[in-house]
């Protein structure tokens, strides 16, 4: 059917509002289980040291009667340090877009901010996990002299189950490792070997709380067996697949997908024994720069690194596949 002749239709007509919601959509995640999980603490200097300490093994412990004693020898501590690293995110507004009206927000620079701390809040805790290795002299980006923390998967050495080839150096956990564990062979991930590395934590004095893990391998793990036992009530429309919480002879355990720690390797953590340290009024710190021009930069920092406080309350299940 023809249109009414002469019709005046928005095709033609001016000053036509626009049509912009006063809303703004992200799909980007902003979740850091491991920060949410661990303690924080304080670190002074740029390098943080702490101290373990470990008793003997049980013995039977039976003497005579008015022995003479055998004077042992005290316990003594193992002093260990990792290294403060620095994160940062700037950005930079221009007087003119502050001053406009604008759909979605009031403040650019403010949303910028807001923006920027969930960046690095994301980069903190992909160092955190991660196979990182200690350095005070590490290049980055094409920049020299930086310094790099030691990630908690390349603290373990311990409790571990590895593919062959791997290693984590030194062995000796009293040593304060000075590389990242070496990948070895990947292999699929089994309850066998969460079950015997959750065993070794727990001989070694360990209570693991959260197993993290990357999304293939937590498909995996939703499918062991010893959620066959579990009573899980749920709606009559609904399929309950996933494992959330695992039920292990060595107490719950909460399964966490993690979208920025290593995919090949299940991290088994002990929360009340990892801390995030931080410089003093270096945590999420913000300054602006110089004006030059018309135009503000705001910068937001943190100083930051990971103390083990002590790495046999932990695990890793290393070297698993990644794809089916």
């Amino acid at each position: 059917m023809a249109a009414i002749t002469n019709v005046f239709t928005t095709a033609t007509a001016k000053g036509i509002r626009e049509d912009l919601t006063n809303q703004i959509h992200r799909v980007d995640v902003e979740d850091t289980p491991f920060q949410s999980a661990v303690g924080t603490t304080t670190a002074t200097n740029t390098l943080h040291e702490w101290q373990t300490e470990a008793l003997s093994a049980v013995a039977q412990n039976a003497k005579p009667e008015g022995q003479t004693t055998s004077r042992a020898a005290s316990i003594n501590t193992v002093r260990l340090s990792n290294i403060c690293q620095i994160a940062e995110k700037n950005a930079t507004v221009s007087g003119t877009l502050e001053a406009v009206n604008k759909a979605g927000r009031d403040k650019e620079m403010a949303r910028q901010l807001a923006l920027k701390t969930i960046e690095l809040r994301k980069d903190i805790e992909y160092a955190l996990v991660g196979n990182q290795g200690f350095s005070t002299n590490a290049t980055v980006d094409g920049e020299s002299g930086v310094r790099t923390l030691r990630g908690f998967e390349a603290w373990i050495r311990t409790n571990t189950s590895r593919g062959t080839g791997a290693a984590a150096d030194p062995a000796d956990p009293t040593v304060t490792p000075g590389t990242t564990a070496t990948d070895g062979d990947q292999r699929p991930f089994t309850e066998d070997m969460l079950l015997d590395t959750l065993q070794a934590v727990f001989e070694a004095g360990g209570n693991v709380k959260m197993a993290i893990m990357g999304p293939y391998n937590k498909r995996v793990a939703s499918t062991f067996s010893g959620r066959e036992a579990s009573q899980v009530m749920v709606g009559k429309n609904t399929v309950h697949q996933a494992t959330n919480r695992y039920a292990s002879d060595f107490g719950d355990i909460e399964f966490v997908p993690h979208r920025y720690s290593r995919g090949r390797t299940v991290l088994l953590v002990d929360p009340s024994k990892v801390k995030v340290a931080y410089l003093p009024n270096r945590r999420f710190h913000r300054f602006p720069l110089g004006k030059v021009g018309d135009g503000d930069t705001n910068v937001i920092l943190s100083e930051f690194t990971l103390e083990m406080c002590n790495e046999r309350a932990h695990g890793v299940v290393a070297d698993l596949t990644t794809a089916a």
